[in-house]
């Protein structure tokens, strides 16, 4: 595998240069404590034409979710307010 570019990343594992993100103003939005945060981040990254991509690694993400949960309603909800979709 080869590093690629990307529209969205999964918030497992993000990794960024603070002093980038700063300089382009993309901070995380507060109202994404858990649920969202990583679409949120990347619509904002790319928003301010910062590129996206991913690094060839492995790792594993052991998770049952809690889809429709309402912590996870509540993220959603904000999320369509935001983005209106």
């Amino acid at each position: 595998p080869a590093p690629c570019e990307c529209e969205l990343l999964d918030g497992v594992c993000i990794a960024a240069k603070k002093s980038v993100l700063s300089a382009a103003g993309c901070l995380f939005d507060d109202r994404f404590d858990f649920h969202f945060y990583d679409m949120d981040f990347c619509r904002s990254a790319r928003e301010k034409s910062l590129r996206l991509g991913t690094w060839p690694i492995a790792l594993t993400h052991q998770s049952g979710g809690n889809f429709g949960r309402e912590h996870w309603m509540e993220s959603y909800r904000n999320y369509l307010e935001k983005w209106g979709e």
